[in-house]
């Protein structure tokens, strides 16, 4: 299991998830991106929460896109909702079921240490 979480921006709400579904059908570039953003994105949340099982989730974006929309409406960089996915637990998981992506990642960790 990869554990993420998603809270909204004023903190009403908040819920962990499982986001391997995510993992198993992303793009290696996708999941790259991911790292590089920190493992910090609402494109997983947004993939999943129409799922069976992601009710919640789908309940937050909901709530993040009516209650906070005229914040958002007045600043379009601002985040009406926050998903981080456990680094952790991504890169076990990756190493074990997508090692060609965990290889990847390594590559690029190992190039912005060095460069």
């Amino acid at each position: 299991m990869i554990r993420a979480s998603c809270h909204t921006a004023d903190n009403a709400l908040a819920l962990e998830f499982d986001a391997t579904p995510w993992f198993r059908e992303a793009d290696g570039q996708s999941i790259l991106h991911l790292a590089e953003q920190g493992w910090s994105s609402v494109w997983v949340a947004d993939a999943l929460e129409a799922r069976p099982g992601y009710e919640g989730l789908h309940r937050l974006i909901g709530y993040a896109a009516t209650r906070l929309r005229d914040e958002a409406l007045e600043d379009p960089t601002w985040a009406t909702i926050e998903c981080v996915v456990s680094q952790p637990d991504a890169t076990q998981w990756l190493e074990e079921n997508r090692p060609e992506i965990a290889l990847m990642l390594h590559r690029q960790q190992t190039e912005a240490q060095a460069g």
